[in-house]
């Protein structure tokens, strides 16, 4: 039997859909690999100051969230206490929080994951010294430090 003799195989518009769609779906999942591979846990903390002693208010707020790789810290001036804010800090990341309570107050601080979980707590440890919250953030759903 001759080059010539042996049946050349046949191209048809079904197998050409089938590899076209085959590709497709290795990319669409080596995309998605490759997407969860570089995706950074972030949380959704919850600040929140109050005053135990002393004027309901506090000189100064500082706290710090990232987003992004991008780390931000915020500084009030003078706050009404109970104060909150809701922030992004990306996973691995320390957020926290400082409260200086007004004259001789003492104040308390937490952190709260989702607006739920307590993950940090502090109290002023005398009148007119600042409350201080701190916890790092865990890079995984499944553990926080």
């Amino acid at each position: 039997m001759t080059d010539r003799d042996r049946p050349k195989p046949r191209v048809t518009r079904g197998g050409v859909l089938l590899t076209v769609t085959a590709l497709t779906a290795c990319g669409l999942m080596l995309f998605g690999a490759i997407q969860l591979r570089d995706a950074q846990a972030s949380w959704s903390l919850t600040y929140e100051a109050t005053s135990t002693g002393g004027p309901p208010r506090a000189t100064e707020v500082r706290y710090r969230h990232s987003e992004g790789g991008d780390e931000h810290e915020e500084e009030t001036g003078g706050t009404r206490l109970p104060w909150h804010e809701t922030v992004v800090v990306d996973g691995g990341d320390e957020a926290w929080l400082e409260v200086r309570p007004a004259r001789n107050g003492t104040a308390s601080c937490r952190i709260l994951l989702d607006g739920e979980r307590q993950v940090a707590s502090g109290k002023s440890p005398g009148p007119g010294e600042p409350a201080v919250c701190r916890v790092t953030t865990s890079d995984t759903a499944q553990q926080w430090r």
